[in-house]
């Protein structure tokens, strides 16, 4: 049976309390700075200062050789908030991630995918109606390795692990009734079958509504997650709780 914790607060303090070397993968989607509800109280340099504060938490509490596989958008630049355009334009945020991850922590950018998102199911910004640019209907999953002076990784399944683009089969909704940047539970499974192995442990410091958690039960993994909105930590135990009972009436079943 899986180990879950859920943590309920700031996961740069809440992480403090976790050892060094303690995780085998992090797998999370860190707030994308697009002016959603619970961003509007932060500025964005200070957002900037959060974030490489959490590649240097993760770096610490990974084992060596471990990863941390993070999904995260390119930002649009509404209201020049990056700099001053004459039409709608966006800001890649893969320059920051590289920064963060490669120059900050001291990591290694071991691999970058696309999440081609289901266009079909998108709604379309009416900007798209006026100026020839595309909808968002991708997103990057990036994997960050800790550096442990190896150079040997392990290769769980050469048909998932090949593939730069990802996502064009999963079929699961994203959640968004539940969370208004949720993943599909596709892409937490992916990550964790690729790059951890039965019994690891896995932590989202990042949350939400507990996708993570609920692909770790699904997968036989140990599951550390943080969140610091109330309502979507309750939201998380409720469907951690939920999948657990589920899980185990599948194996009780199966006996």
């Amino acid at each position: 049976m899986s180990k879950i914790e859920l943590l309920h607060g700031d996961c740069l303090e809440k992480m403090k309390d976790i050892p060094d070397g303690s995780v085998d993968l992090i797998v999370t989607s860190p707030p994308y700075y697009l002016n959603k509800e619970y961003e509007k109280t932060i500025s964005y340099e200070n957002y900037c200062l959060m974030m490489e504060k959490s590649f240097v938490e993760w770096n610490r509490v990974l084992v060596g050789g471990g990863y941390v596989v993070v999904n995260f958008g390119d930002y649009f630049n509404s209201g020049n908030r990056f700099y001053v355009a004459d039409v709608p334009s966006c800001y890649p945020a893969t320059i920051n991630y590289f920064k963060w991850g490669v120059e900050v922590a001291g990591m290694d950018l071991q691999a970058t995918r696309i999440w081609r998102k289901q266009f079909a199911k998108m709604g379309i910004p009416f900007v798209c109606n006026s100026h020839p640019r595309p909808v968002f209907d991708y997103e990057h999953i990036w994997s960050f390795r800790k550096k442990n002076g190896s150079n040997k990784e392990i290769v769980v399944d050469r048909k998932i692990t090949q593939r730069g683009v990802v996502g064009e089969t999963w079929t699961s909704t994203a959640g968004l009734k539940t969370h208004c940047a949720a993943f599909p539970i596709e892409l937490p499974e992916w990550a964790i079958t690729v790059y951890s192995q039965d019994k690891a442990t896995i932590l989202d410091p990042f949350m939400g509504s507990g996708t993570t958690g609920v692909a770790c039960k699904n997968l036989n993994r140990n599951f550390i997650g943080i969140e610091l909105d109330p309502e979507y930590f309750k939201i998380a135990e409720k469907r951690i709780d939920v999948n657990e009972k589920l899980v185990k009436e599948l194996k009780d079943g199966n006996k």
